[in-house]
């Protein structure tokens, strides 16, 4: 039997026996969705509010354009967790059996993993962004100024923000809360309507958004990550050398040299620190995406596999892996942050810290 606009749940028409078993996934429901999914996103919601905090108060000038960056960073990591902790609630299986006048999984589905899809590719693309800056830094120090400024910044920003929230509108038409009978309740509750072109809506967004657009960015993350450790391993091994050269330099020319030596020196090392730090942003998204980029592209090639499909209980199992490990990635950026920028420490310990 055919699902329809009005017609129930596919896993319940469908004769094909589950995957997963019902049973085995409440556990999986249980452990994956309420306590971890749950518990690191609890972290990620007041992490990315303190970065939020400390990145606003570290500025936004143009020697610091990173900043600009990694502040939209915290606020679509900010999202990303918050919808993640939504979806721990509403797909709680204890809270699933209550009595309640709405199907938690639909609403949840709706309202919760497609706002989080958007936050996640606005992460995604602005991870690519600041990868991108960090190469141009280091590959053309001189020019990096004049091609990358703050209203630059500040459009990608807007336009990564309005695309990825634009592609939830026609979610939103094809699928509708409206009051509806289910079999498996026997009651009628609020749940998803589908409009009758919803597939093939739902097809096209999730072949941009899910398959093609993050799949561009996830190859441009790691291009870009090798090209960046590339050059960071030429510089420092360049001022080893330098640093060997430079002993054998005659008194007077050290004298005459020094200053304009030191100086150059310290903005080199201060631009490799933040070239460090971003390596470890960039290197935690592509081991933490990898996941989430096979399950899109398999979901993609097999929609029995997609959401209340025939293996939607195969779904549920694939998504709560994925959400996980991008829960993971957009939580933990203020442990890399503290350890990497000494800036940010001293404006997070005079924020947050008592002093001695």
């Amino acid at each position: 039997m055919e699902c329809n606009s009005t017609a129930q749940d596919c896993r319940y028409n469908s004769v094909i026996p589950p995957i997963i078993s019902d049973n085995l996934l409440f556990y999986f429901q249980l452990v994956n969705w309420t306590i971890l999914i749950g518990t690191i996103n609890t972290f990620g919601v007041i992490s990315n509010g303190l970065n939020i905090a400390v990145i606003y108060n570290m500025g936004f000038t143009e020697k610091n354009t990173i900043n600009l960056s990694l502040f939209a960073l915290a606020i679509s990591d900010f999202g990303s967790c918050l919808t993640s902790l939504w979806l721990s609630v509403g797909l709680n299986p204890w809270f699933k059996r209550l009595r309640l006048p709405f199907d938690s999984y639909e609403i949840s589905y709706i309202y919760g993993a497609w706002p989080h899809v958007a936050f996640t590719k606005i992460t995604t693309l602005i991870t690519a962004f600041i990868t991108f800056e960090r190469c141009l830094c280091v590959w053309m120090p001189i020019k990096i100024k004049s091609i990358i400024t703050r209203k630059r910044i500040l459009c990608y920003i807007v336009f990564c923000f309005v695309l990825n929230f634009a592609l939830l509108v026609p979610m939103f038409y094809a699928n509708r809360i409206e009051n509806k009978f289910y079999i498996k309740y026997n009651r009628t509750m609020l749940g998803l309507v589908y409009s009758e072109n919803r597939e093939e809506i739902e097809g096209v967004v999730y072949l941009f958004l899910n398959v093609f657009l993050s799949m561009f960015a996830f190859v441009m993350i790691i291009i870009l990550t090798i090209l960046l450790v590339v050059k960071l391993q030429e510089k420092s091994k360049w001022r080893q050398m330098a640093t060997g050269v430079s002993s054998d330099v005659s008194k007077n020319e050290n004298n005459t040299n020094c200053d304009s030596k030191k100086k150059d020196a310290n903005v080199s090392s201060k631009d490799q620190k933040v070239s460090r730090m971003v390596v470890m942003i960039s290197t935690l998204f592509i081991a933490c995406f990898i996941p989430t980029v096979a399950v899109h592209f398999a979901m993609w090639l097999e929609r029995k596999i997609a959401f209340q499909g025939v293996y939607d209980n195969l779904n549920e199992v694939m998504a709560s892996c994925t959400f996980f490990m991008e829960s993971v990635n957009t939580s933990v950026n203020i442990v890399i942050y503290y350890k990497n920028s000494s800036n940010y420490k001293a404006v997070f310990d005079k924020m947050f810290r008592s002093k001695k």
